[in-house]
């Protein structure tokens, strides 16, 4: 694990995105410029990201918006209480959306699971989002998910921010691919 400031992690993604995902899915990026540096392996962030896209893509047959957004934000001691292993002070939220078909509530209960899928044979293992989440606690972050059938779906992954406010990153996050380490 190294210090990485996920704004090159998606631009990197980003990259991805736009040279294979469908002509009719419209990728926004939406990241903070002065967002705080994570203690993470860069590998596995982009591995979350991809499923998460990748899932969202999949979400919107018809075409639609994906959206990744990054900010900085305090996690209090009620989203503590609220969310396994979570621990109050400053984070990274890393929030990934889409328009697609959402999520009904009873798979948004099961989602997580190892080998649960709505996809059909032979288009998805199941693991995607059970890798997502389980990098996410790997790494002492959390993830959050709301959706609405029919409107969409926005994951939002919780990563402890390395010492917070005081953190002054390199604005220039136009360069995809460079990591700080």
């Amino acid at each position: 694990r190294v210090s990485v400031l996920l704004a090159y992690v998606i631009r990197e993604v980003e990259s991805i995105a736009l040279r294979t995902f469908p002509r009719n899915i419209g990728v926004r990026l939406n990241i903070a410029k002065d967002l705080w540096l994570v203690h993470a392996d860069p590998t596995q962030m982009n591995q979350v990201l991809m499923n998460l896209c990748v899932n969202a893509r999949d979400a919107m047959p018809q075409g639609g918006r994906l959206t990744v957004a990054a900010r900085n934000v305090e996690v209090d001691d009620y989203m503590v209480t609220t969310n396994r292993g979570a621990v109050a002070g400053p984070h990274v939220l890393l929030e990934v959306s889409d328009t697609g078909t959402g999520i009904s509530p009873a798979n948004l209960e099961r989602i997580f699971e190892p080998f649960f899928t709505t996809k059909e044979l032979g288009h998805g293992t199941g693991l995607g989002l059970s890798t997502v989440i389980g990098i996410a606690r790997d790494h002492d972050g959390f993830v959050n998910v709301y959706s609405e059938e029919g409107r969409g779906s926005v994951f939002k992954v919780y990563l402890p921010a390395l010492g917070g406010p005081a953190i002054t990153p390199n604005p220039a996050v136009e360069n995809p691919g460079l990591y700080l380490g």
